[in-house]
């Protein structure tokens, strides 16, 4: 991705510098449909009470992969007639193709915070209902939402609108964005080392 960054590739808008846009915004997009599947899967066994043994695997590989596939192709398309400049790497002003791929994104953003809200109500009827003591029940749920943040990626919620011009205010941003987007990296780490235990 860097290489399309350089001027040079901006200007000459070569194919393989647009190649690499298309490849890059489909895995961007395919990262939030995958984080969607996490969600149906959780929403379905803790809410809906549903045997996940009945899910299969070709459910999630198909949200995770195949969804995002036509939603790229329709914003190439998009790109190749209203905005084929730049390595089609950021937007033209009056130009809202963009919104082809960021617009689904948002979307299951949302509908994974319903998942998640849903999901924490539950956990907190459940533990209500429990006889161990009131702080220990809230514990468990805070614990419960701050795993739940990152791997619905609630946290990209924090970040669809950038900061200004003011220099200060943009460092803060990208710091804080950083340091929240770095748990999309360890919850993978967190999930499979919780599913190891549970197995165990």
């Amino acid at each position: 991705m860097q290489l399309t960054l350089s001027h040079e590739a901006h200007d000459s808008n070569v194919v393989w510098c647009r190649l690499v846009t298309i490849a890059h915004n489909y895995f961007y997009v395919t990262n939030f449909f995958w984080m969607f599947g996490e969600g149906c899967y959780l929403h379905t066994a803790i809410v809906l009470t549903y045997s996940t043994d009945k899910l299969r695997k070709w459910m999630f590989i198909c949200i995770g992969w195949c969804i995002p596939f036509p939603i790229i192709v329709a914003w190439a398309i998009g790109k190749l007639y209203y905005d084929n400049e730049k390595c089609w790497f950021g937007k033209k002003a009056g130009v809202y193709t963009d919104f082809i791929y960021q617009g689904p994104v948002i979307l299951v953003l949302l509908i994974n915070f319903i998942f998640l809200f849903n999901i924490v109500r539950i956990l907190m009827t459940k533990l209500r209902a429990s006889t161990t003591s009131e702080t220990i029940q809230y514990r468990k749920a805070v614990k419960a939402t701050l795993v739940l943040l990152p791997l619905l990626g609630i946290t990209y919620m924090l970040f669809f609108v950038t900061p200004g011009e003011d220099e200060v205010s943009r460092i803060v941003f990208i710091y804080f964005n950083s340091f929240l987007q770095s748990f999309q990296v360890g919850k993978g780490i967190l999930i499979s080392t919780e599913y190891i235990e549970y197995k165990v």
